[in-house]
């Protein structure tokens, strides 16, 4: 994981008001609820009195209880009640959990991953495409054992669509062919963005054509864009879709899965898609649906055995067309140097006012310790 970024966690409709939801993400047990506000906090998932975990209780108000003995923690996770102690009893300062800095955006409730919260936190990652877009959307959500950084980098890689997919259900309208031509690939920030046509080896289409065809041409024109730390954008001419690998652990992460409602009619590209409202909030839920259920299916396939677990740039024999993934996992080992370098530094900070405290100290008084004289005692 990249220390000091933001990563999507959950959908908004994952967490309701009063049913607190359990979670792992991070190599971390969290909870997550809403306060009587609707706000979303995000919590350890652990009492502090015997690491029970708290996603097993009920709300009471802004507070969430302990099912164990019942004592309530507020959203900064300090423990404001103890029944054990009363209504009036004083609860001691040590009884707290960790708590976490969410935010709600997109459609999505994000997490700081920063071990220290800056005043001023960067604005929550989204493509432009999306972020500015007010149609109909459908996200879905599930749990795939793969680290997320393989992930990532199966998603940008496209090419391996004809191989992986080839036979599944609804696949006319995948590539039919795995060599990339008239690719291009840039960096804006710790965004990535590529385009490139991905067709047969002996397929010499215009890319006019190829438009005209879609989707029972042969091959497409692409775009795949990374957007760090874990986001990835596929658009072309008939659908955008974004997906998210958040980190669970090692072995372990997190999806979620965004469409759009498609530009044009999957099935007959060359008539207008219609106008129904019903009917344009059910196509892209079908899409992910389509996408977890047949699609995902064959990746995890591939990537189960994937070693080793974790990408890295020294783990991978790259080639010329994998410069995105070459990017990412290149800013990936930059992000973390940065978040390390960071975190040095302030520990550095720290123990230089701790010594300069010690410092401009007075010097503590000793006084003489007077003993008195020995007097015999009288026979």
């Amino acid at each position: 994981m990249i220390p000091n970024q933001w990563y999507a966690i959950l959908r908004s409709e994952d967490v309701k008001k009063k049913k607190p939801v359990g979670i792992r993400r991070f190599n971390k047990n969290l909870v997550v609820y809403r306060d009587t506000a609707g706000q979303v906090v995000c919590l350890a998932d652990r009492c502090a009195h015997k690491g029970v975990p708290l996603s097993h209780g009920q709300q009471h108000g802004d507070y969430i209880a302990c099912p164990y003995h019942g004592f309530q923690y507020d959203a900064n996770g300090r423990c404001v009640h103890m029944p054990v102690l009363g209504k009036n009893g004083v609860v001691p300062k040590h009884m707290q959990v960790p708590s976490f800095t969410v935010r709600e955006q997109h459609g999505l409730i994000w997490c700081w991953t920063g071990e220290q919260v800056p005043e001023q936190l960067p604005e929550v990652p989204m493509f432009k495409e999306f972020a500015e877009y007010t149609g109909f959307t459908s996200r879905y959500a599930w749990h795939a054992p793969t680290h997320y950084t393989r992930y990532v980098e199966s998603v940008c890689e496209v090419y391996h669509v004809p191989f992986v997919h080839k036979g599944s259900a609804l696949n006319i309208w995948d590539p039919k062919g795995g060599r990339v031509d008239d690719f291009s690939c840039h960096l804006e920030g710790h965004l990535i963005r590529s385009d490139f046509i991905l067709r047969p080896d002996d397929d010499r289409t215009a890319e006019e054509t190829l438009r005209a065809r879609l989707p029972w041409t042969r091959g497409w024109r692409i775009g795949v864009d990374v957007q760090m730390p874990n986001m990835v954008q596929i658009r072309n001419d008939v659908f955008d879709v974004y997906l998210i690998a958040t980190p669970i652990d090692d072995e372990n992460c997190w999806l979620c899965i965004c469409y759009k409602e498609p530009k044009r009619d999957l099935l007959f590209p060359m008539v207008k898609p219609l106008p129904i409202p019903g009917w344009r909030r059910v196509r892209p839920w079908l899409m992910c649906r389509m996408e977890r259920f047949i699609q995902q299916s064959k990746d995890m396939a591939a990537l189960r055995g994937q070693t080793p677990k974790i990408s890295s740039l020294e783990a991978n024999r790259l080639i010329s067309v994998d410069k995105v993934n070459a990017y990412y996992l290149r800013l990936r080992d930059q992000l973390i140097q940065e978040a390390q370098a960071q975190a040095q530094s302030q520990v550095s900070a720290a123990s230089a006012q701790r010594a300069a405290n010690e410092q401009e100290a007075p010097p503590c008084e000793i006084k003489p310790i007077h003993i008195l004289p020995h007097k015999p005692q009288a026979a």
